[in-house]
C-alpha cells in the first residue's frame, strides 16, 4: 500500500519513526531515478521497501485498531483525520468512519467546554505537547465522559503546525471515584466540624490531613490552611512540642496513647485543659499511616470538680461543727435531764430531812425542858413517862426519814454513778430500772400522773447501765412534757420481760395525747420538736434511738396516733456490744 493514504495511517497511529523512514526511502526512491548503471539496483529497491513498509503498516495496523486507548490526528482548526475503533467506541460510534464523518467541529461538537479546546491549543503551540490534561466530552447520545489526553503536535518542514496525534482514556469511573472521595471527605469534614472537640489527622511526618473547625477557631487558624503543615508550623507558641513527642509515641509504638490529660494556650492566651487521646490508622500492609486525635476540653469539668471539691470541704467542715455542736446539745440535754433529775431528788430528799429536823428541834425543845425540870427537883413520874415516849417517837420519825433520805441519795448516787461511768457491767434490769423511776416519781407526782412500773425479776443484764437510764429518764420526761399537755391526769407505764434466751423487751405506754403521722415519721431526728418555742431542743427522743441503735445494740419501734396516746417498744440483748459504735451518744 503505497500513497497518501498509506502514509494517513501511519500517521494516524502517531506518526512512528519507522513508518516515516519507509515513506521516505519510497518517495525518494520514486522522486531520485538512478543513472542508467544504477538502473537494475534501483529497480530492486522499490520492491524489497514495499515489501517491509506493507509489513510495518500491517504491524502497526493491528496494534492501531486493537489499542484499549483512544488514537486520534486532527487538524489545528478542529478537523478530525483519522481515528481508531477505541475512540469511536468511547464516543458512541460504530466504526472510526462514522465517528470521523460525524464530527466535523471538535470544539463544539466534542468538548463540554469549548474554552478547554482554546486552552489545549495554546499548551500546544506552547509546548508542543500535552501530557495526561483532562476535560470533560460528549459522546453521540449527549453523555459527558471525562478524558485524560497526550498528545503532541506534527510540524512541516517550515514548522508549522499541520496537525494533532494524541491518545486518550476514558477517567470517567476515576473522576467519579474522585468525587465520591471528594464528597466522602466534604461530609466527613462537616460531621466532624459539628463536634465539640479537637479532632485531626497528621501524616507520619507529622503534617496535617485534616483537622476540624472546632480545633481551628480555638488555635486561630483555617481548617484548609492547616493541611500539609505541621503543628510547629501553626502553634510553636501553643506547646507544640508536647503533641509532637506524643504522636511519635504512637508512631514508634503502633499502638494508642491512652486518654491523659494536657494543658495548652489558645489563640486568647487562655491556658485550657484538654483529655487526649491520640492512636494510629494503618495502611492495607499493617504499616502506621496516620495519627487521629481526639481532645475534650475539660476546663468546665475542672472548675466544677475543683468547686465541688471545694464545696466537699465546706460541707465536711459543717457535717463536723454540726456534730461537734450536735454533741454539745446532746450533753446538755443530757446535763438538763441531770439537773432535772437532781430537781426530782432535792425535792424529794428534802421531805425526810425537813420532817427529821422538826422533830429533832421538838426533841431538843423536850429534852431542855425535862433538864430545867430535873435540876429543879420537881421532876414527876408522869413527867418522866412523857418525855420517853416523846423521845421513842422522835427517834423513831428520825430513823425512818432518814433511812428514806440516805435511800434517795443511795439511789441518785448510783444513777449519777452510772451516767458518769458508762462502763459495761453486768446489773439486774429490774433494780436498776426501780432506781431510776424512784428518782423520777417526784416529777409525776407534780403533774398528777400515775406511774406502773412491771418488771421482771432476776433478769440480768451484762451491758451499759447508765445510757439505759438515760434512756429512760429521756422516755419518762419526754411523756411528761409532751404526753399531757394540757395538766389532765394520767398513766405512764413500763413492762419489762425477757424475750427469749437472750434478750430484753421494754414495753414503754402512756395515754397521753399521742401523735400525727407526720410527727410520729419524725420522732426519732435530731432538732425535731413539737414545743420550741417552749425551750424543747428536738434532742431528747433523737437520744433515746441513737443510744438504743449504737450503744446498747437493740431496736426501737414507735407506735401512736392522735388521741390514742404512744407506746415505745424496745428489744435490747442481754449482752451489750463490747466496742463502742460510730455515733453512738
Amino acid at each position: 500500500m503505497t500513497g497518501p493514504r498509506a502514509e494517513s495511517i501511519v500517521f494516524g497511529f502517531g506518526g512512528l519513526a519507522i513508518g516515516f523512514l519507509a515513506a521516505l526511502v519510497l518517495r525518494r526512491i520514486r522522486r531520485n531515478p538512478a543513472a542508467p548503471d544504477a538502473a537494475r539496483e534501483t529497480s530492486a529497491v522499490p520492491s524489497l521497501v514495499e515489501q517491509r513498509y506493507a509489513e510495518v503498516e500491517e504491524s502497526y495496523r493491528k496494534l492501531f485498531d486493537g489499542s484499549v486507548d483512544g488514537i486520534y490526528v486532527t487538524t489545528p482548526d478542529g478537523q478530525l483525520l483519522n481515528a481508531n475503533p477505541a475512540l469511536a467506541r468511547m464516543m458512541g460510534y460504530e466504526t472510526a468512519r462514522d465517528l470521523i464523518e460525524g464530527v466535523t467541529d471538535i470544539a463544539n461538537t466534542i468538548y463540554v467546554d469549548p474554552r478547554v479546546r482554546s486552552e489545549y491549543q495554546a499548551r500546544m503551540a506552547r509546548d508542543g505537547m500535552v501530557r495526561d490534561f483532562e476535560y470533560q466530552v460528549r459522546q453521540r447520545d449527549g453523555t459527558v465522559l471525562w478524558l485524560s489526553d497526550s498528545a503532541a503536535v506534527v510540524r512541516d518542514e517550515a514548522g508549522v503546525i499541520v496537525r494533532y496525534e494524541g491518545t486518550v482514556r476514558d477517567i470517567t469511573d476515576q473522576k467519579r471515584a474522585e468525587e465520591a472521595v471528594a464528597e466522602s471527605r466534604r461530609r466527613l469534614q462537616e460531621v466532624i466540624d459539628t463536634v465539640p472537640a479537637v479532632i485531626n489527622v497528621k501524616d507520619v511526618n507529622l503534617r496535617y490531613v485534616l483537622m476540624n473547625r472546632y480545633m481551628a477557631n480555638i488555635f486561630g487558624i483555617e481548617p484548609e490552611d492547616a493541611i500539609g503543615r505541621t503543628t510547629t508550623d501553626l502553634m510553636s507558641r501553643y506547646g507544640a512540642q508536647k503533641a509532637d513527642d506524643n504522636d511519635r509515641r504512637v508512631i514508634a509504638s503502633g499502638r494508642e496513647r491512652g486518654f491523659y490529660e494536657e494543658e495548652y494556650i489558645d489563640s486568647s492566651g487562655t491556658m485550657r485543659q484538654w483529655l487526649v487521646n491520640k492512636l494510629p490508622l494503618r495502611s492495607a500492609d499493617g504499616e502506621v499511616a496516620n495519627i487521629v486525635t481526639v481532645a475534650l476540653d475539660i476546663g468546665e469539668r475542672k472548675r466544677v470538680e475543683q468547686e465541688m471539691r471545694e464545696a466537699k470541704d465546706a460541707a465536711e467542715a459543717a457535717l463536723r461543727n454540726l456534730k461537734e455542736t450536735q454533741n454539745s446539745l446532746i450533753e446538755a440535754e443530757k446535763l438538763a435531764a441531770l439537773g432535772r433529775l437532781v430537781a426530782g431528788i432535792a425535792h424529794e430528799v428534802n421531805n425526810p430531812v425537813g420532817i427529821s429536823l422538826t422533830v429533832a428541834s421538838a426533841l431538843e425543845r423536850k429534852v431542855a425542858t425535862f433538864t430545867e425540870e430535873l435540876e429543879r427537883g420537881n421532876l414527876r413520874r408522869s413527867n418522866l413517862n412523857d418525855f420517853v415516849e416523846t423521845s421513842r417517837s422522835a427517834a423513831s420519825q428520825l430513823v425512818a426519814n432518814l433511812n428514806r433520805a440516805a435511800e434517795l441519795v443511795q439511789s441518785f448516787k448510783q444513777v449519777a454513778a452510772d451516767r458518769t461511768y458508762s462502763d459495761q457491767r453486768p446489773f439486774d434490769i429490774a433494780d436498776l430500772t426501780e432506781q431510776v423511776v424512784m428518782s423520777l416519781r417526784p416529777s409525776f407526782r407534780k403533774k398528777n400522773l400515775t406511774l406502773k412500773v412491771d418488771c421482771q425479776p432476776n433478769l440480768i443484764m451484762n451491758s451499759y447501765p447508765g445510757p439505759y437510764g438515760q434512756v429512760l429518764t429521756n422516755l419518762f420526761l419526754n411523756s411528761v412534757a409532751h404526753a399531757f399537755p394540757n395538766a389532765h391526769e394520767g398513766e405512764v407505764s413500763i413492762r419489762i420481760q425477757e424475750v427469749g434466751n437472750d434478750h430484753v423487751e421494754i414495753l414503754f405506754a402512756d395515754n397521753g395525747c399521742g401523735m400525727t403521722a407526720d410527727v410520729r415519721r419524725r420522732a426519732f431526728d435530731p432538732f425535731f420538736t413539737t414545743r420550741r418555742n417552749e425551750g424543747g431542743t428536738g434532742l431528747g427522743l433523737h437520744i433515746v434511738y441513737s443510744i438504743v441503735t449504737s450503744r446498747l445494740g437493740g431496736r426501737i419501734h414507735l407506735y401512736s396516733a392522735p388521741g390514742e396516746g404512744t407506746r415505745i417498744q424496745i428489744i435490747l440483748p442481754r449482752v451489750a456490744p463490747a466496742e463502742l459504735q460510730p455515733g453512738s451518744a
